[in-house]
């Protein structure tokens, strides 16, 4: 007897047909029913008590003094948001500038880092999960303000395992 014959009553009895087992829908309900809890209550633990702050004294260089002699200082304030079910989502990620580690950012953080304005390279990430660079410009007393998260859904984890600059999603707000 072929395989395929074989094969088409046991489709038939795990996708409701009459004579299979019940015990493999079962599993898949469960399973389907995991996930989607898992998922919401993740999601949901990601809105609910968000939003720590803390701030990083990192210069790039010794910061200029202006004729009033205040600092001329810029900010870059990185705003981590919920990262997904997928992937590496409780590491901290480092802060790059310029090819520089000036700090670090965790789960639902947001991060201020001083820099002195210009032009500025930016990149998140730890080992082989990081972001693409992004290049920007930044004035004096300006707050660049850029959001980051991982990959969120299948397709993305997939493409940032090929191309590891992709893990981090990193965009200017």
């Amino acid at each position: 007897m072929p395989i395929a014959s074989r094969a088409a009553p046991l489709v038939a009895g795990i996708l409701g047909g009459g004579s299979g087992s019940h015990v493999v829908q079962i599993i898949v309900v469960i399973v389907v029913a995991v996930v989607l809890i898992g998922y919401f209550l993740l999601r949901a633990g990601g809105r609910i008590g968000g939003g720590h702050a803390r701030a990083v004294a990192a210069a790039l260089s010794q910061p200029e003094l202006d004729r009033a002699g205040a600092t001329s200082e810029a900010t870059v304030r990185l705003v981590r948001m919920w990262t997904g079910i997928i992937g590496a989502p409780n590491e901290q990620w480092n802060i790059a500038i310029d090819g520089t580690v000036v700090g670090s950012i965790a789960k639902d953080e947001t991060v201020d880092v001083a820099v002195e304005p210009g032009h500025r390279i930016l990149r998140l990430g730890t080992g082989r999960h990081r972001s693409a660079e992004r290049s920007f410009d930044v004035a004096r007393q300006e707050v660049v303000v850029f959001s980051c998260h991982g990959p969120r859904f299948w397709p993305m984890l997939v493409v940032a395992l090929v191309n590891p600059n992709l893990w981090i999603s990193l965009t200017r707000n």
